[in-house]
């Protein structure tokens, strides 16, 4: 089907059959992972009257799934994660559709860090026309789609990064890293408050999605957004990201 939208008085087009999948799962095995936090565990119902497993001659399959969203694979988190508020993902709108901006950095070194600051990203583009901005950073390997980030210090977010992001317009923020914030900060979480409070206070209409991941085949562009979330009363939840290519 093609589709037809209008933004800012311009029309965009796209092919509801063209899209590329940014998401990172939830596997038995070979998962990302980050801040030493342990792996999804996948256990199957037991009891003396019913067996939730047909590999044990049970009649379905009934499977508890205990893991951490922060540290295991795709996923969508609200200002709940560092401020203490009256709301939920349960609560946060995100748009079924919006226009986002796709663009690749380099993050610089500084010292034994590596950072993204407002200097690799104040060539952007297209930034009147949408609301989400997705960040791939380079180098970009395969690695990440199963790599443990614990106690290596992955490149993060300054501040002044953040804070540029916002004077344009963002409100969602996603990202390939597994945190926007430096992995050992004390507990600061400064790129986090950055993002999601205004004077202090919580913003409602803003998420931060963490461990995307963007294919080197794709390229630096606007594209049509959607994020998938279920309604779970919590900080942070597994999410689908896809993207569809303008026409």
């Amino acid at each position: 089907m093609i589709l037809s939208l209008k933004k800012n008085e311009k029309f965009f087009t796209i092919n509801d059959e063209v899209f590329y999948d940014l998401t990172l799962g939830i596997y038995k095995k070979n998962n990302v992972n980050c801040y030493y936090l342990n792996n999804p565990e996948f256990e199957y119902f037991e009891s003396t009257e019913f067996v939730g497993n047909i590999k044990k001659g049970g009649s379905v399959n009934c499977e508890k799934i205990s893991y951490y969203p922060h540290a295991s694979g795709t996923h969508t988190e609200c200002a709940l994660h560092i401020a203490d508020v009256d709301f939920t993902m349960l609560e946060i709108d995100i748009p079924l559709l919006q226009l986002c901006l796709l663009i690749s950095i380099s993050p610089l070194q500084n010292e034994s860090d590596f950072i993204i600051e407002k200097s690799v990203i104040n060539h952007i583009e297209n930034k009147e026309l949408a609301t989400a901005i997705l960040i791939r950073t380079i180098p970009n390997f395969n690695s990440k789609l199963n790599m443990n980030y614990s106690n290596t210090n992955p490149p993060f977010f300054t501040i002044d990064a953040l804070f540029y992001l916002k004077s344009l317009g963002f409100k969602h923020l996603l990202t390939d890293l597994p945190s926007i914030d430096k992995e050992s900060d004390g507990g600061l979480l400064v790129a986090h408050k950055a993002w999601f409070l205004t004077d202090g206070i919580a913003q409602k209409d803003r998420t931060i999605t963490e461990f995307i991941f963007v294919d080197n085949q794709i390229k630096d562009n606007l594209f049509l957004l959607n994020i998938q979330t279920p309604k779970i009363e919590t900080d942070a939840v597994s999410s689908k990201v896809i993207i569809y290519p303008l026409i």
